[in-house]
This record gives C-alpha cells, structure tokens and sequence, in this order.
C-alpha cells in the first residue's frame, strides 16, 4: 500500500483548476518539467511509465501527438497508442519537447525494472529520451511545484481515470483500454481492449476541457 505524508488525495481536480496551477508555476519549471505533467495529466500513466519512453514511442500528425506506452507496468494489459488532439491545452508542449529529443544525440540513463514480482533491477540503457533529466524524484517533484506538497503523481492517474469513469457511458473496457489495469480478476479473462473505448475516453475529456473552458 502506497505511503502517502498527507494522506491519499480523493477529491478531484477540475480542468480549469489544473490549468490555473499550471500558468501559476509555469516560471518554475522548464519545458521538459511542464510536457512531463501534461503527459501525466491527460494519460494517467504511473510515472515510470511517463518519464521512460523514447522517441522511437511517439509520432505527431497534423492533428494528434501520439504515444505508445506499451504493455503496462504491474502485469498490465497491452494496450493501443493513446492519440492525443494537438488542440489540446498543454499538448503544443509535448509537441516541442518530442521534437526536441528526436533532435538530441542518444543518452545514458538507468531504468528500473522489475520482470518479476518482489524483484527489481536496475539497467543503464542509451537512447533519445523524450524526458531525459527527469527521474522518479524529479517527477514528485514537478506534481508538488504545480499542485502542491500534498499532491504526487499517481493522483494525476487517480483524478484521470475516475473523470473517465464518470462519464456515464463509461464501461470496464474503456478503463481498461486506457489505463491497462486488470483489477477485476473476474472479468479479466473477457475483457478485450477496444481502440474505439480508448478513443471515447479521449471525446470525453475533449468535452470536459471545453465545458471548463466555457465557464471561465
């Protein structure tokens, strides 16, 4: 059970409340810091997940920045790219800073990994990182300059999913498909992952952005 020293934050935060707090420390933090948050933010990934990915793992297009996160961490599930709308707020810096690592040469950085449960080890790997100075330190870090003490960046995956969650044509496939958790044992023999859910999720957020955006 994670150990939290403010205890486990439940109570959501808006759109317009994240974006508040992200103008507020924009002087703060660098680019690299500021497209590391809007990762977290908008795909609810854990944090190892954000920060490890290379350039080979990302594409932009016209209209989308896509990443591919692989097989999820802690037994998850194998699931698509998740396509993110470019007309996003916070995107245009993921976008610099992909570009940015494509242009970089190849760096060393060490990796954690963990093949089997209770055993972890540590690799040094070279390649164009897509966030190459940021570590599991750095990442609590960039949540608690934007957020707050109190705050640390697996609440950005609660706050993502249980948003997907309450949209009320929500269902366990587009959790899945989203997030890559496999928490009901029952079920997840049967669940498929479904591209079309994953791509709903993202409707759904592009419709809260815009209702936030409306009441400003």
């Amino acid at each position: 059970m994670p150990h939290y020293k403010y205890g486990k934050k439940e109570e959501l935060l808006s759109f317009q409340q994240i974006q508040e707090k992200v103008e507020a420390a924009r002087k703060r933090l660098t680019l690299e810091s500021l497209a590391y948050f809007w990762l977290l933010y908008y795909t609810g990934v854990r944090k190892s997940e954000g920060y490890e990915r290379i350039t080979e793992d990302a594409e932009i297009t016209d209209s989308l920045f896509i990443i591919d996160f692989h097989q999820r961490k802690k037994h998850g599930a194998l699931v698509p790219a998740i396509k993110l709308p470019r007309d996003f707020p916070g995107v245009d810096l993921l976008c610099q800073q992909f570009l940015r690592a494509q242009q970089r040469k190849p760096l060393r950085k060490q990796i954690t990994y963990s093949p089997e449960k209770g055993r972890k080890e540590t690799k040094h790997e070279r390649a164009r990182w897509i966030f190459p100075h940021i570590n599991r330190t750095w990442a609590a870090e960039i949540v608690k300059r934007v957020l707050g003490k109190e705050y640390y960046p697996h609440f950005l995956r609660l706050n993502r999913l249980t948003e997907i969650g309450s949209d009320e044509k929500a269902n366990i496939t587009r959790l899945k498909s989203f997030s890559g958790i496999r928490s009901i044992k029952a079920l997840e023999a049967y669940l498929g992952v479904s591209e079309k859910e994953q791509d709903a999720a993202i409707d759904f957020m592009a419709r809260q952005i815009k209702l936030d955006q409306q009441k400003q």
